[in-house]
């Protein structure tokens, strides 16, 4: 959909999410830094998100089971993302996480729901004019706020307008 690049969910055969990844940072061949990768353009061209980043079986000496594969979420959750697991949608090698369910509640982040607020944000935004998702979708460090059954939490006044800090000078 191109509306802005997602977050990466790498999932085991049950589907439990076991990895996240925000953001990457793609570099030219001198280590310039380019922009960032756009994870959803990439699977909606046909790219695997094992172009950007492999998941080991163990991470920081925990077992994270057998990863069965990686796709791209229109929300950033954070680390509350582990307390979903994904259901894929599509034909063989263009599945893409259909929904997520959180696997204490039942509660379902339906994906449709998510794409449809934001064609709605769009086409009542005018022409031409930035459009703020940050509502609907969080950022890189700093995810949608989630209540304990996984449902989407109110933000307090003033909270989206705070930039996340990118680099410190010494």
């Amino acid at each position: 959909m191109g509306y802005h690049s997602g977050m990466l969910l790498a999932y085991t055969a049950a589907g439990d999410v076991v990895a996240t990844l925000d953001c990457r940072v793609m570099y030219d061949d001198d280590g310039v830094p380019m922009g960032l990768v756009d994870f959803l353009a990439h699977e909606e061209a046909g790219g695997e998100h094992t172009d950007i980043w492999t998941v080991t079986q163990e991470h920081d000496g925990v077992d994270m089971g057998t990863v069965k594969g990686s796709k791209a979420w229109p929300e950033w959750l954070g680390s509350r993302a582990h307390e979903f697991r994904v259901e894929l949608d599509g034909p063989p090698g263009r599945k893409r996480i259909a929904a997520l369910v959180h696997k204490t509640s039942g509660h379902r982040r339906e994906r449709d729901a998510i794409d449809a607020a934001i064609f709605e944000r769009r086409a009542a935004t005018q022409e031409g004019q930035p459009v703020d998702l940050r509502d609907l979708v969080g950022g890189p460090q700093r995810p949608v706020r989630l209540d304990v059954d996984g449902r989407t939490a109110p933000r307090t006044a003033g909270a989206h307008r705070r930039l996340p800090l990118v680099a410190r000078g010494t």
